[in-house]
């Protein structure tokens, strides 16, 4: 949309050697829309294009054969495309759980990240565009004024099954020092409101509270079988656990995996595989529903071998379509869904080793 607006209302002043050179850039693509946007000196990039269209535009931008790049924010985590001026549109992005989310802080700084190239400018300019309320927010973020907040508490529960198989964490005691050594004390002391801690507590509370969440993960790991504790209130990890913390599989995952008795067919086993934590942030694209679609029933074309009732509607059943269709080495044309497939089968490659 923001390509195509560009295209119809600005009109770039190109010089003829720019124009030659445009024509020899767009007669190297396959997607037709591209090359009429190419010819007029703008540019689209996203996962959905063919791989060769990618580095085409990549190489033509890099060279400044392309003044204006429009691109989704996938391309700051991977490819180096310095810029000498970067425009964020909007600091939100659309959730595969539906509504909109505001761009985590890594994700801004690798986008403003881009602007500045060193062999040609002694300064950039990064610019975000967002809404008022978000204004200060933004402006404290990119002058460095909010603090490093951890994340561990978001994976405790793998966490302390980790050193607990590593025998750092044989006991409560101990479980409570090793958490005290580690940034989130640190912040959970410093702003206890970020972690849904009371304010005001006194540091002897605050222990006691971090005492309670470390306890209630312990606990966890207690009722889904992947640690022991005995009498003497020592830790020790179990099978489950050790596999769990090899092969870094996520708790809730785990938990799916203890479920399975050696009974299944295999249309069962894909259905546990498709619903891993390791896919919870796979999502189902609009465009993507017509290529699943057909991988998953076709009336001439080969199909996956179990078909999944109905369309295809939730990433979970994507992940299970497109886990198949690699099974069956069948034909993939979307791109996007390429990129998906290479990513979900090293991780069911891995998982596929818990046992």
């Amino acid at each position: 949309m923001t390509a195509k607006h560009l295209v119809d209302n600005l009109q770039i002043r190109l010089k003829q050697e720019q124009k030659a050179m445009l024509n020899e850039i767009s007669s190297r693509l396959t997607d037709v829309k591209l090359q009429q946007y190419v010819m007029n000196g703008i540019a689209f990039h996203h996962a959905g294009l063919v791989r060769e269209n990618r580095y085409s535009i990549e190489e033509a931008f890099r060279q400044g054969h392309i003044p204006i790049l429009v691109t989704t924010s996938t391309l700051a985590m991977g490819v180096n495309l310095p810029a000498h001026l970067v425009i964020i549109k909007s600091t939100k992005c659309y959730d595969y759980s539906g509504g909109y989310k505001d761009y985590d802080e890594v994700s801004i700084f690798q986008m403003i990240g881009r602007a500045g190239r060193s062999q040609f400018d002694t300064c950039a300019t990064a610019l975000i565009l967002t809404t008022a309320q978000d204004k200060a927010k933004y402006e404290n973020m990119v002058a460095c004024t909010q603090p490093i907040e951890s994340n561990l508490h978001k994976h405790l529960t793998e966490h302390l099954n980790a050193e607990i198989v590593l025998n750092t964490i044989t006991d409560l005691e101990v479980a409570m020092r090793w958490l005290s050594s580690t940034f989130l004390y640190v912040r959970a002391k410093k702003c206890p409101e970020k972690y849904k801690l009371p304010v005001g507590l006194t540091q002897e509370k605050i222990d006691k509270k971090l005492l309670e969440i470390c306890q209630i993960d312990l606990n966890k790991l207690v009722g889904a079988g992947m640690v022991n504790i005995n009498q003497c209130i020592e830790i020790s990890p179990t099978v489950i656990g050790e596999i769990m913390a090899k092969y870094y599989v996520a708790f809730e995952t785990m938990k799916l995996f203890t479920k399975i008795t050696g009974t299944e067919i295999m249309i069962q086993l894909l259905g546990i595989f498709s619903k891993c934590s390791e896919f919870s942030d796979i999502r189902l694209r609009t465009n993507d529903k017509k290529c699943l679609n057909l991988l998953n029933k076709h009336s001439t074309k080969e199909t996956i071998r179990f078909p999944l009732s109905g369309k295809v509607t939730s990433s979970d059943m994507k992940v299970n379509c497109i886990i198949q269709a690699m099974l069956g080495n069948l034909e993939i044309h979307d791109q996007s869904i390429l990129n998906d497939s290479s990513r979900i089968m090293r991780c069911c490659e891995r998982l596929s080793k818990c046992k």
